[in-house]
């Protein structure tokens, strides 16, 4: 199945828009706040600051694909 370039960079912009929100929930939390990660089915505790390194490579990965 192949995309058109349009449509590759459509959904790389989805995903950084999400990936932003995500940050700004994030920047709300304090530290004494749980955060769960979803792998697969099952729901995992992850430390907030982790949590906030994550999405910022995920951020910088997208921007630079664009």
């Amino acid at each position: 199945y192949n995309k058109t370039l349009s449509q590759l960079r459509q959904q790389l912009d989805g995903q950084l828009n999400e990936n932003m929100m995500v940050k700004k929930e994030l920047d709300i939390l304090k530290e004494e706040n749980d955060v769960f990660k979803l792998i697969g089915p099952v729901l995992v505790k992850q430390d907030l600051c982790e949590a906030k390194q994550n999405v910022d490579k995920r951020m910088d990965y997208i921007k630079s694909e664009l």
